[in-house]
């Protein structure tokens, strides 16, 4: 989260390796309790309305500016 916040990978680039950390992560039965599963969950959904292919873009996905400002955002509120 800090690497797309601070612009040193892309936005697409940074869903394929949060979501990739994620599933692994719960594959191997780690759990994570609040707050930091909401901050989770929040990143998750965000990529939901995030297109990692551009050929599949849809005119209110989000682009790679909106994504990394969310998440810059997320992080300033989880300080």
């Amino acid at each position: 989260m800090k690497d797309v916040a601070a612009g040193r990978c892309t936005g697409a680039e940074f869903a394929v390796s949060w979501l990739d950390a994620r599933r692994r992560s719960q594959q191997q039965g780690e759990r994570v309790r609040d707050p930091l599963e909401t901050l989770l969950d929040r990143v998750f959904s965000l990529l939901e309305d995030y297109s990692i292919d551009p050929q599949f873009k849809e005119p209110d996905d989000l682009s790679d500016d909106e994504l990394q400002n969310a998440v810059t955002e997320l992080l300033r509120k989880a300080e």
